[in-house]
């Protein structure tokens, strides 16, 4: 007879309470032909069957089909090397397949066959091994684990393409590496670990270093990483090399730049006058432009009187009215007059009805009566000499 799950060999009832208390291992006792002759611990609760259900049929009860005859040669092997370990797939009462390790060891009479049920942690290797197997496959983006301390832990080969490093040579090394000596003076890494904590995420973009000292220009989004409990035990950082963008955005940038600067010429027409010719719809970026180019011209050429054409503005609203108030506001406080000049009857009336309040501005309704009025005001001699201009 063979001992069932409660049952004895040559230890007392306080080895099989032992033995039942293990949660995670079976023990099957085999004898010498592999028949089943002992069944303990918690190998019921892993195969589904009760022991009076196995005892003296085969251990290849276990095994998936076609593999039973594997039972013979693990019993030889444990016989020859004194001990014999296998990892694979095995089979419940139900059919369904668990994966185990298996362990066989010699002993008088037979053999201590342990079991253990790992399906569970090998399904959680398979899924991490899949997300690296992702994460490696990602060479646009680097997409790297830090420890809670800021210490890198992985290196996928985006960060390797993107920052020059290997993943030997980077491995718990601080992220503070990447950063420039003016930002880890600062504390740039760790106040963007706290922001990220804080608030759930941390998005910035800034300069940062490959291995041989050149920069670009980087997309970083730095997220913490939790266990179940709620505690940061890491973070993961998602980096792309944005200089490319920037570039084309900074292009865009000079080129929509100098369209306001050809847009807002400044012009000179005498040593001490200078006419803006104001043309199209003024918006606040224009407006900016257009107060900044005349300024820098005011003090360059010292100028004493500027001419402001608005013949060319298709409309004259509030916004329009007082972005040229406050040029010239801003001509005035750098020592020159302000001619307006262009004002058409509806700009004059719209002027009105607006209410807006021009002040002691000069106005003039064509660009000739605004020349003659600035040549007056500077003393220029108004003969042949002077520069002929058509209103």
């Amino acid at each position: 007879m063979g001992d069932t799950a409660h049952g004895t060999e040559s230890g007392g009832n306080e080895y099989r309470e032992m033995v039942d208390a293990i949660p995670d291992f079976g023990l099957v006792r085999l004898d010498r032909d592999g028949l089943i002759r002992g069944w303990y611990g918690a190998i019921s609760d892993i195969t589904g069957y009760a022991a009076d259900e196995v005892l003296g049929q085969s251990a290849s009860i276990l095994h998936p089909e076609g593999e039973a005859q594997d039972i013979r040669s693990e019993l030889e092997a444990a016989a020859s090397t004194g001990r014999f370990r296998t990892e694979g797939w095995r089979v419940r009462k139900g059919g369904e397949r668990f994966w185990a390790t298996v362990s066989l060891t010699p002993m008088a009479g037979g053999y201590l066959k342990i079991v253990r049920d790992l399906t569970e942690r090998r399904t959680q290797e398979l899924a991490l091994r899949s997300v690296e197997e992702m994460i490696n496959s990602i060479t646009d983006y680097e997409v790297i684990r830090l420890d809670a301390d800021g210490l890198v832990r992985s290196w996928n080969p985006g960060a390797e393409r993107l920052r020059q490093f290997t993943a030997a040579e980077v491995i718990g090394k601080p992220v503070s590496t990447f950063y420039s000596e003016e930002e880890v003076r600062r504390g740039v890494p760790e106040r963007e670990m706290a922001a990220a904590v804080r608030e759930g995420r941390f998005e910035s973009e800034g300069w940062r270093l490959r291995r041989d000292g050149s920069r670009f220009w980087a997309n970083d989004v730095l997220s913490p990483i939790r266990n179940p409990e709620g505690d940061v035990v890491g973070y993961v950082k998602i980096s792309r090399d944005q200089s490319e963008r920037r570039e084309a955005e900074q292009l865009v940038s000079r080129q929509r730049d100098e369209i306001l600067e050809l847009s807002t010429p400044v012009i000179q027409v005498w040593d001490d006058v200078l006419v803006l010719p104001v043309i199209g719809t003024l918006d606040s970026a224009r407006a900016a432009r257009l107060t900044e180019n005349l300024l820098e011209r005011i003090a360059r050429d010292q100028a004493e009187v500027v001419i402001l054409d608005v013949s060319g503005v298709p409309a004259v609203d509030t916004e329009v009215a007082q972005h040229l108030l406050k040029t010239v506001e801003a001509a005035r406080l750098m020592g020159s007059i302000s001619v307006l000049s262009g004002v058409r009857p509806e700009t004059a009336q719209a002027i009105v009805h607006l209410g807006i309040e021009l002040g002691t501005l000069r106005c003039r309704s064509s660009l000739k009566d605004a020349l003659q009025l600035a040549l007056r005001l500077v003393g220029a001699p108004l003969t042949s000499e002077r520069p002929a201009v058509d209103a």
